[in-house]
């Protein structure tokens, strides 16, 4: 099917705003988005090398596979967006959220001597890989962790490992709107500053450090897998108007309309539409787990993940050759 139920819910976002609200409507909705969406992305980045064993073992013992899954982002991060649209897109997905897919290759090799392996993974969507009817997304994720094993599992003695792990995160998404008119009264520009031919986008950034300890047992053809980490990130996240053409009362815009504006309002407005980004850093504590089934060299993996400061949910499911 070519658009999944992730891809309708974000067709939501692209819903035409109509004129006409002010600059600090803008404002407000995206930095309200930033401040939501930045309690998610050291979830997101947990995403990827989460399998269902603590300890790999020593070299030779490696293992390679892909995972992908989603992360829900807060419904409150798009609520005031959308508010301008006179809209209740997001009536009913309050409680998860709004999914955002993420995937990534994973591979992980054990060291010589020491208890130690070594993991690393990566993802790309680049918006030309999906055709979405003029919406855009795109994600990129890259990042890797070191697990030290304190136990290694023998008769009734699970696995159990400490790790360290850095990610680096970066999305956004892109959808077609209507032309838009907002009220610059205030500004003393000028009455109407017009974006023709406009696009609505949500981007986001972030590097994320992250602290582990996990145990796994394994039971027959099944692996029983929890843990607990602490990750921070340091995040940006925002968005913005873009257009072909930005007018102030029906005349083309100038620089020294762009210069008086950006010093009145604080915002970032160009030729090409206005934005609105905001530095957001901040720590989440979480609780993971899963249940994994062994079939010789093949493993397959359902996990979840739960920030408990923030109160978002993440899903994933792994497949893997490991030795």
């Amino acid at each position: 099917m070519k658009k999944s139920i992730i891809i309708i819910l974000l067709l939501a976002l692209g819903s035409s705003l109509y004129a006409q609200y002010n600059l600090d409507d803008v404002t407000d909705s995206f930095q309200v988005f930033a401040e939501e969406t930045a309690k998610a992305l050291p979830l997101a980045a947990n995403m990827g090398l989460n399998w269902n064993d603590a300890y790999s073992g020593k070299f030779p013992h490696f293992g390679v596979g892909l995972t992908a899954g989603a992360v829900f982002l807060p419904s409150e991060a798009f609520e005031d967006v959308l508010a301008l649209t006179g809209t209740d897109n997001l009536a009913g997905m309050d409680k998860l959220g709004i999914p955002l897919p993420v995937y990534s290759f994973d591979g992980r090799l054990g060291l010589p001597v020491i208890p130690l392996d070594v993991g690393f993974k990566f993802g790309v969507l680049n918006p030309e890989m999906l055709d979405l009817d003029g919406m855009a997304i795109g994600f990129k994720m890259i990042g890797g962790d070191v697990r030290w094993g304190i136990l290694e599992d023998k008769r009734f003695r699970p696995d159990v490992s400490i790790g360290f792990g850095y990610t680096w995160l970066n999305g956004d998404i892109t959808a077609p709107m209507a032309d838009q008119n907002i009220d610059i009264s205030d500004t003393g520009v000028g009455s109407t500053l017009s974006l023709r031919d406009s696009d609505v986008n949500y981007n986001w950034s972030s590097n994320v450090m992250d602290f582990k300890a996990e145990v796994s047992k394994k039971i027959l053809i099944l692996n029983l897998h929890a843990g607990a980490g602490y990750s921070y990130g340091f995040s940006k996240a925002g968005g913005g108007l873009t257009a072909s053409n930005v007018y102030v009362d029906d005349t083309q815009i100038s620089d020294d309309q762009i210069d008086q504006i950006n010093a009145a309002t604080g915002m970032s407005i160009d030729p090409n539409g206005l934005s609105v980004l905001s530095e957001i850093n901040g720590g989440t504590f979480r609780l993971f787990g899963g249940v994994g089934l062994n079939i010789f060299i093949l493993k397959i993996d359902l996990g979840a993940v739960y920030g408990v400061s923030t109160d978002t949910l993440g899903l994933s499911g792994n497949i893997r050759i490991q030795y």
